[in-house]
């Protein structure tokens, strides 16, 4: 266990946050950036780390926000006792913590931090739960604990936020919570205010001759990279000189790598695994994609858009609600890899459209999805919850 320097007696309302691992994800990413965007003087963040530590540490540590990380492993669903007896020692670990840093407002991030979160909280009497729901709810399939104990967290939590008005529908229709409690915060991103410096030289060790349509996501069955590849076979054969990007890492890896080495792909795709610097590559990519088969409100397609770059992206979850189909992006159904190698043939082969679908994202980016906007929006929350309690904001209690 790992405990970062103390924010002593200044003022302000103590946060808890509690998540999982802060490794590279969109999740974890949001997190990051709200909880070192919160306002020093009205607010005091502490993270904690259910299941290890990770890069995304960083920034906290940066600004000297306490951190506890604790090495819990990943359940195991298949052994539901076993599941059972590990949630309940996380729950005793995240509560006593809570007793120390004695938080007015705890928030849980991702679906198991939750459900220890909003637990731990009310062994430990901590005044205040928030917890977010960040994806549809697919994920609890074959998970029964894990469904039942998010319906007993959620109905005893103070405010659920939803990241899109899809992942806000899901959760009211599969938790029967009650829509006055629920609420829709969209992630945030950050605007480059010049474009990247960096080049494909600098990414790939040579320069790329030809168009680049780029895939971010990690290599999960849901995020629809088998689709892609198909899509980029059918595009290779009328844009030869197209190059196909996925930035990412996961499960699937081998039998991407086995797809990406067959005929007709063979040389025009590139596996860069997790990268750090993943904004500057689809900033130099021609075409940033989204293959899911299913998304809550996916900050790939933002950040894409915050660098200006048009977008091709399944109609699914709460994409639609961030792209404008026509406008700053071209919207396909979901497992159609014939429907997304024709937009992404369309946005290649007409390069004024392009530019101009990616200048309007920019421009709605600019508008409605920047960082500040997420991390104001939550203060509001964060301040209303708190004067409910009569914990004013900046008294120090």
């Amino acid at each position: 266990m790992e405990i970062g320097p103390q924010a002593g007696v200044a003022p302000g309302a103590r946060l808890l946050y509690v998540t999982l691992a802060m490794e590279y994800g969109g999740a974890e990413g949001q997190l990051a950036e709200l909880a070192c965007g919160l306002d020093p003087d009205r607010f005091r963040p502490h993270l904690c780390c259910i299941r290890g530590a990770g890069p995304l540490l960083r920034p906290f540590a940066e600004r000297r926000i306490p951190r506890t990380v604790f090495d819990f492993p990943p359940l195991d669903y298949a052994g539901k006792a076993r599941s059972a007896r590990q949630l309940l020692r996380e729950v005793r670990t995240v509560a006593r913590l809570m007793r120390v840093v004695r938080p007015h407002l705890v928030h849980g991030v991702l679906p198991v931090a939750c459900v220890v979160a909003g637990l731990a909280a009310r062994l430990a009497g901590v005044p205040l739960i928030v917890t977010g729901r960040r994806s549809l709810g697919l994920y609890r399939d074959g998970r029964p604990l894990l469904r039942f104990l998010e319906r007993v967290v959620g109905r005893r939590t103070d405010r659920v936020v939803a990241n899109s008005e899809a992942v806000l529908a899901d959760a009211i229709a599969r938790e029967r919570l009650s829509p006055e409690k629920v609420l829709v915060i969209r992630n945030g991103v950050r605007i480059p205010a010049a474009p990247p410096r960096a080049s494909w030289r600098d990414i790939v060790g040579e320069e790329i001759g030809g168009p680049v349509v780029c895939l971010p996501a990690n290599f999960f069955p849901y995020k629809g990279h088998m689709d892609f590849l198909e899509a980029a076979a059918a595009v290779a054969r009328e844009a030869p000189r197209a190059r196909f990007v996925l930035v990412g890492d996961g499960s699937l890896r081998a039998a991407i790598e086995r797809r990406a080495a067959e005929p007709g792909l063979a040389g025009r795709v590139r596996l860069l695994g997790v990268r750090p610097d993943c904004r500057d590559i689809m900033a130099l990519s021609d075409v940033v994609v989204l293959a899911s088969h299913e998304e809550g409100f996916p900050n790939v397609v933002l950040e894409a858009m915050a660098a200006g770059r048009p977008v091709v992206a399944t109609r699914v979850g709460g994409v639609p609600e961030a792209v404008e189909d026509g406008v700053t992006g071209l919207l396909v159904p979901a497992r159609d890899p014939a429907a997304l190698a024709g937009a992404i043939g369309r946005l290649l082969s007409d390069r004024d459209a392009a530019r101009r679908m990616g200048m309007r994202g920019l421009d709605r980016a600019r508008r409605e999805f920047t960082v500040e906007r997420m991390v104001g929006a939550y203060e509001d929350l964060y301040e209303e919850l708190l004067a409910r309690k009569g914990l004013g904001v900046g008294r120090g209690e």
